[in-house]
């Protein structure tokens, strides 16, 4: 089974990201869009793992205490940056994110899950290159939202989610709730 952890949104920021969609698709011949039901904050990745192992991050995250914080979402830019964009993303201040995630990458290391070697950088991934980057028209376009508020909303609670690969692209599905 393949699981990450993840904040999930609320449905006014989906619904923002869904205009967003319906907008610039038209001029993103080259980028696989990501439906803005399965939109989401990944805080850590850890991929493929046995069902048996599932009880033993269950119980990681059980145990983790961490109080709620608020996200607020604004601007768009892309990865690695607009002169070779693979990813379209919209931005993220969360102040304890970071350390939020860190926990939760040493938690599973201690499982004997592999610790992210890239620092975390929060963001809500959009959209991602087919090839080997984005149209130059579409990044051209998406910048009238590099500065646009998409709005606040309090975490308090994280997901372990399953992710199922289909040709029309992967569909998430929560596995489990944690509540902060």
């Amino acid at each position: 089974m393949r699981v990450f952890i993840a904040v999930d949104l609320p449905s006014e920021v989906r619904e923002q990201f869904g205009q967003i969609q319906r907008e610039l698709e038209p001029l993103s011949g080259k980028a696989r869009w990501v439906a803005p039901a399965s939109i989401h904050i990944t805080l850590k990745f850890i991929g493929e793992v046995p069902d048996k192992r599932i009880e033993a991050i269950d119980t990681a995250l059980t145990s983790l205490t961490w109080k709620a914080f608020t996200v607020t979402v604004s601007g768009v830019g892309f990865f690695p940056g607009n002169r070779s964009p693979r990813v379209f993303w919209a931005g993220i201040k969360a102040p304890t994110m970071q350390e939020l995630a860190e926990q939760l990458d040493s938690r599973l290391e201690s499982l004997g899950f592999e610790k992210e070697n890239r620092e975390f950088r929060p963001h809500i991934t959009l959209a991602r290159a087919r090839d080997a980057k984005i149209d130059s028209l579409f990044v051209n376009a998406a910048s009238r939202y590099a500065e646009h508020p998409f709005g606040s909303f309090i975490v308090d609670r994280i997901y372990l989610f399953k992710s199922i690969l289909k040709p029309s692209g992967a569909v998430y599905q929560r596995i489990k709730e944690y509540v902060l």
